[in-house]
């Protein structure tokens, strides 16, 4: 998994929990600090991504 705000392959998973047909995981990145959220469906094989949060902004 990629962070979509860096790019960076950092990142954790923070939890992970069903909503309808889909799997949902929540990840943060360790580099910038963005969280997001992973959708899958896997009797369809739909997946997709959404920000969830703000990146850490570093001054």
């Amino acid at each position: 998994m990629k962070c979509p705000y860096c790019g960076s392959d950092d990142v954790e998973v923070v939890k992970t929990w069903k909503m309808r047909n889909y799997t949902v995981t929540h990840y943060k990145c360790r580099a910038c600090g963005g969280t997001f959220n992973h959708y899958s469906d896997a009797s369809t094989g739909k997946e997709f991504i959404l920000r969830s949060g703000r990146r850490a902004v570093k001054h």
